[in-house]
């Protein structure tokens, strides 16, 4: 097949300055290994420049193919599948089947365009006469497009400049009445993004995240200079945490801090779309849109929502949806351009399928917490601005346990609403107004907080689970709160990465032995071992599951489900009975050890009565922490 004559060509070229420049593309690369002059057979796969406009270079084609895109051919493709021109990757037309390029497909096919090679099956490209990647436009065709516009040339050092811009810079310049020259200025500004809000590094807390942020900014930098290869930066991170703990305001501060733009999505917005091929087509485009080269923080949140595949499929129909849907996801993910960092946000890291957690896609994992009493007060310093020290918010900082950054925030701006309306500047006293109504604990039920951690912590450190252990106690509670933390043990863990039955059976044992303590200190037991997700029974109880049921300890080595698949729900009876057994046996340990340590217990916990919060060491001493 030969290339159009030049004044074919022309003609439709000529009509749109974006078309004119991807011929110049086109026609650049063909020349560049001979088939201008002389034709080719088969077929050709052209890519275009990172972050360009496909329909430009597919509109080329069609003009130097001499190709109507309106002929036989074009309106009855699909029908006879002969289209000489097309996109390897055509957008999704909803209600009619997509159609992405494949060897089964190529019938009458002249030009392949690809946005990126990926979207190129390899024996497709096996197949191609040549695969070609397009150039950006040189210097020479700006001027061209400038001369047929009629519009006075560049120098040629400007029109080099600008060849190295994006496509949409160099469009906007190209079509400028005047000269662009004497406002390069204006060109930078062209494509900086808008940011809103606090850079991620002006925020108090997120220590967990900010050593991985600070690296990525770096190197995000030597990639807009040049000097760094996207590939070896390629970013995808999962934050998971519960609500409040600032995931959006995460992603949104990182985009501030890359000075990047913040394209945000929801899986629940991808399902809402409809049916299976709707949902698809609607994650298919948001990938799209963020596929520009320039630079974007792609938000994706309530992504537990994105489902998992079952590990043995159950033979119900749903199964087949989330496969496709999980696929099609971990494809989009591996053909993301250059500068697009990939943030997931769930409040639930353990229901998503492992292979999108693998390294190369999202292989970062952070898990946020609610912020202790320091990062309250810097938060509370943060929204309150100069007026306030954080050495004086610590007061009332220590009031908030519990409490999310989003409910500081909202604290301090009711408070600042009441000086509003006083006519005043904001001051200590109108935050201490905003704090909740609380009540005290009676010295009965402090003791009884201090007795459980105390037995958690001289556990651990019997067993060698930890090599210290912090115990905390409050005196106040927000009767107002979902759920009230009296006391708490904070542990300095023996590194155990390789876990054996014994340590599995201590970690059990660790879990009862608050429980054990109560009892054998008071002989009477109370419900803060259990009642909720994340407790201590519910913890012993999942994992005395996953010895029998996973792991294959029990009595019977056997396999019934993975892990995170066992522990929710009984097991088959006999193995339920084994589960059972193993948590009787280790509480009635936990209650012996206790029983044998209670005058200690009693003795450490009056201490924590009295600090607030001690630290136990495994040598025995005990100080004020």
């Amino acid at each position: 097949m030969k290339f159009a004559d030049s004044s074919a060509r022309f003609k439709t070229v000529s009509k749109e300055l974006g078309v004119f420049l991807a011929s110049c593309g086109l026609l650049r690369a063909a020349k560049s290994v001979g088939l201008l002059r002389f034709g080719f057979p088969g077929f050709l796969v052209f890519v275009v420049p990172r972050g360009y406009n496909t329909s430009d270079y597919e509109t080329a084609a069609f003009a130097i193919m001499n190709v109507k895109r309106d002929d036989e051919s074009w309106t009855e493709g699909w029908v006879n599948r002969e289209i000489r021109v097309r996109l390897a990757n055509p957008p999704r037309i909803k209600g009619t089947p997509h159609k992405p390029v494949s060897i089964y497909n190529l019938k009458g096919l002249d030009i392949l365009i690809a946005q990126d090679i990926a979207e190129v099956p390899r024996d497709v490209r096996f197949a191609a006469t040549a695969v070609l990647q397009i150039e950006p436009p040189t210097a020479g065709h700006i001027n061209a497009a400038r001369r047929l516009w009629r519009k006075p040339t560049f120098s040629e050092e400007f029109a080099a400049s600008l060849s190295q811009r994006p496509q949409n810079v160099i469009l906007a310049a190209a079509l400028k009445p005047t000269s662009a020259e004497t406002r390069i200025h204006e060109l930078d500004e062209i494509d900086a993004v808008e940011t809103f809000g606090p850079s991620l590094f002006d925020l108090p807390g997120y220590s967990e995240v900010k050593p991985w942020a600070l690296d990525l900014a770096r190197d995000v930098e030597r990639w807009r200079e040049k000097n760094l290869d996207w590939k070896l930066i390629r970013a995808g991170a999962l934050v998971s945490g519960p609500p409040g703990t600032g995931k959006t305001l995460f992603a949104t501060a990182l985009a501030t801090a890359l000075r990047m733009k913040l394209v945000s999505a929801t899986v629940g917005e991808w399902q809402s779309a409809g049916a299976l091929d709707d949902m698809l087509a609607a994650m298919r485009k948001t990938f799209d849109s963020v596929n520009n080269g320039k630079g974007v923080v792609f938000f994706i949140d309530e992504f537990d929502a994105i489902g998992t595949r079952l590990t043995r499929p159950s033979g119900h129909h749903g199964d087949q949806y989330w496969q496709v849907v999980i696929d099609d996801f971990l494809s989009l993910v591996s053909t993301l351009g250059d500068g697009v960092i990939l943030v997931a946000a769930t409040n639930y890291p353990q229901w998503i399928d492992p292979a999108i957690l693998r390294a190369g896609r999202i292989d970062k994992h952070f898990a946020l917490s609610l912020p202790d009493a320091l990062t309250r007060a810097e938060i509370l310093r943060h929204h309150a601005g100069d007026a306030l020290s954080v050495e004086s918010l610590m007061d009332i900082a220590d009031e908030l346990h519990g409490k999310s950054g989003a409910e500081l925030e909202r604290l301090v701006r009711d408070a600042r609403r009441a000086a509003r309306n006083d006519c005043r500047e904001l001051t200590l006293q109108d935050l201490e107004a905003q704090l909740p109504a609380t009540l005290e604990y009676t010295a009965e039920q402090q003791l009884r907080f201090a007795v459980h951690e105390v037995g958690h912590a001289v556990s651990s450190l019997a067993l060698k689970h930890s090599i210290s252990a912090k115990i905390e106690v409050r005196k106040r509670f927000d009767p107002e709160a979902d759920g009230s933390f009296g006391g708490r043990t904070i542990y300095d863990l023996v590194p155990d990465h390789v876990p054996t039955e014994t340590s599995l059976l201590n970690r059990i044992a660790v879990s009862l032995s608050g429980m054990a303590a109560e009892q054998a200190v008071f002989g009477d037991r109370s419900l803060g071992s259990g009642g909720t997700i994340g407790s201590d029974i519910e913890f012993a109880t999942g994992l005395a599951r996953k010895l029998v049921g996973a792991y294959g300890l029990g009595g019977t080595p056997i396999f019934i489900a993975g892990a995170k698949d066992v522990g929710d729900s009984p097991l088959p009876e006999a193995l339920e009975e084994e589960a059972m057994q193993i948590l009787r046996e280790q509480y009635q340990g936990a209650l012996s050890m206790m029983t044998a340590e209670r005058e200690r217990i009693l003795a450490v916990a009056s201490d924590v009565m009295a600090h607030g919060a001690v630290r136990i060491e495994r040598s025995g001493e005990t100080k004020a922490a």
